[in-house]
């Protein structure tokens, strides 16, 4: 009974290397699978890195109407040029010399200084400064919020000191800091946009070009009928159907180790991205998001008949992704629907662990519930992959390959 069951087991081993070595193969002699495998992974992270780098938004052009054209007006303006979130590119004589700056884009915002700017300050009354921004992109208006919040609090506090005439040193920095304050800016030191975007789209990159390189192999297979060659003529093989999915899995998952150390940790090196947590717990995580991928994407490679169709089905879906995962809009303020549909992409849940341990120095245990649902959509996904390719193989039967499905074949 013991020799048996080793002899299942060595015989089910055998049959797992079998279809491992045979997608190789595969794998190594399809160019459009290792552009997906390989360049896309290892391109596409230092493309979107470059893009947003420099990741803070310096110098935003701005105009200015100065109708009051006061020494403390040309100050404020001064200021505000010295920002290095804001510069003025000129100073307009009136309002609509500065809205058609802005519409020809030579500008993103407008200062208008109003005409009894100083008088009322002398007075020791409130002058607002109205400022236009062009909201189009929300980090020019970042920008020039930061800016004129600084410019105006300081102005403020040396006029405060002014007005109090023979006060002492301390009595002066009462006045102008009765509350000091200091900001500091947690796991994202510059604000920098990269910082919080590219840890996710690194995520999203690996999920994706592993469902798309799985998707084009699917579709080869199918359209050259070639599906019968892992499962036909094989006696001394058990023709299990979790034989096959799971001898793919391991070439996917063993071609990605690689790509997901240079993805996940050479990547935020390279450009100097926050990166506290423990790489050996990270790479833990990762683990059953690679699996949960790797299954995803062979349960959708049912949908797909050409090579073509890949592209078609899978690519549209990264943006997507990306939005339902939480890290562009919170997930509690989403719609009921679109929160169970992120949940059952392993994307959601390794963007969530992967930013929290690789930005914020969380470890494992505090990532549990992410752990846990990932290696649920594993499970669930590999029982969807071996039931896919039960139905791909009947179909295959059907056209008349490798004989009856039921003499071969058992999940």
């Amino acid at each position: 009974m013991k020799l048996q069951i080793f002899e299942s087991i060595k015989t089910g081993m055998l049959d797992i290397c079998y279809i491992w070595r045979k997608e190789y193969v595969t794998v190594f002699r399809d160019f459009g699978a290792l552009i997906f495998f390989f360049a896309l992974p290892f391109a596409y992270p230092i493309l979107y890195a470059l893009i947003y780098n420099p990741e803070v938004v310096r110098d935003v052009p701005m105009v200015v109407v100065d109708n009051a054209r006061t020494p403390l007006s040309r100050e404020l303006c001064r200021n505000m040029d010295a920002s290095p979130n804001a510069k003025i590119v000129s100073y307009c004589a009136n309002m609509d010399e500065a809205k058609k700056m802005m519409y020809e884009k030579n500008c993103y915002g407008i200062m208008l200084i109003p005409e009894d700017f100083s008088k009322n300050l002398i007075r020791g009354e409130q002058s607002p400064v109205i400022f236009y921004s062009d909201m189009s992109i929300l980090l020019n208006y970042k920008g020039f919020l930061i800016a004129l919040t600084e410019v105006t609090m300081d102005l403020g506090s040396k006029l405060q000191v002014t007005a109090l005439g023979g006060a002492t040193p301390e009595q002066a920095k009462m006045a102008m800091s009765p509350i000091p304050y200091s900001s500091i800016t947690l796991y994202n030191p510059e604000s920098g946009f990269a910082s919080f975007l590219i840890p996710a789209v690194l995520i999203l990159v690996l999920q994706q070009s592993l469902i798309l390189g799985i998707g084009l192999l699917a579709g080869g297979i199918y359209e050259h009928k070639k599906l019968h060659r892992y499962y036909s003529n094989r006696e001394m093989m058990h023709n299990n159907i979790m034989h096959i999915v799971f001898g793919k899995a391991i070439c996917y998952y063993s071609l990605y180790i690689v790509s997901t150390m240079y993805i996940l940790h050479v990547v935020p090196w390279l450009f100097k991205y926050p990166q506290i947590g423990n790489q050996w717990e990270i790479y833990a995580f990762i683990a059953p998001f690679l699996l949960s991928s790797i299954f995803f994407g062979m349960t959708l490679s049912v949908f797909v008949r050409e090579r073509e169709t890949s592209f078609l089905l899978f690519v549209f879906t990264s943006l997507l992704f990306l939005f339902i995962s939480g890290i562009t809009w919170p997930r509690y303020a989403m719609p009921e629907i679109w929160k169970i549909i992120g949940a059952i992409i392993p994307s959601t849940w390794g963007i969530e662990g992967f930013v929290r341990m690789n930005t914020t120095g969380a470890n494992i245990s505090d990532v549990h519930d992410a752990f846990i649902n990932l290696w649920i959509l594993t499970g669930i996904y590999f029982i969807t992959a071996c039931l896919a390719y039960r139905y791909q193989i009947w179909k295959d039967k059907r056209r008349g390959f490798g004989g009856k499905i039921e003499e071969n074949y058992q999940v």
